[in-house]
């Protein structure tokens, strides 16, 4: 994906965040604190990273051409639907925020957390990959919970091979 309009890469994060919303509303409630190990990320955890992240690196935050300061969360310091609001409240500003930028915001370069230099355009690209990466978490857990697969295009694996199976020829 190259990034080359503010208001389409804001349109593009918004089908990225369905996606993620699609999974995340099918964890049961019970199971949105549960975590694999004490040290691992549970949902909610899960949730609260992704908008923190997006807000200090790819959000609001990088208006100055730095990255911002990460919020911190207490484990265990909000309930599902108080996640998914921060998380909506942290992509609002960041919609705005992408959706301002002009080509030749795209263009310059910004300094990232190690201090290289790369065009703007190029970094936002991060933005979607960290947030998908991050909702394969929620999916595995959901295997693990002995939950169907949630697919995120349409259609199950075993779906999408019914579909590619040759279908035998017509007697016309």
């Amino acid at each position: 994906m190259e990034v080359t309009d503010g208001r389409q890469f804001a349109v593009y994060m918004r089908t990225v965040r369905k996606r993620t919303l699609d999974v995340v509303q099918k964890v049961p409630i019970d199971r949105s604190q549960w975590r694999l190990s004490p040290d691992s990320m549970s949902v909610v955890d899960i949730i609260l990273h992704i908008a923190s992240v997006e807000q200090a690196l790819w959000g609001l935050d990088m208006a100055t051409g730095t990255p911002g300061k990460l919020r911190e969360f207490e484990k265990d310091s909000m309930n599902l639907s108080d996640a998914i609001a921060t998380m909506a409240n942290v992509r609002k500003g960041s919609s705005e925020f992408w959706s301002s930028l002009t080509t030749t915001q795209l263009e310059q370069d910004i300094l990232t957390p190690t201090g290289h230099s790369l065009p703007l355009k190029r970094w936002l690209v991060l933005a979607a990959e960290h947030e998908i990466h991050h909702r394969s978490f929620i999916h595995a857990y959901r295997k693990i919970w002995g939950l169907a697969s949630s697919p995120i295009y349409g259609l199950t694996l075993d779906e999408l091979r019914q579909h590619l199976e040759p279908k035998p020829a017509s007697d016309s």
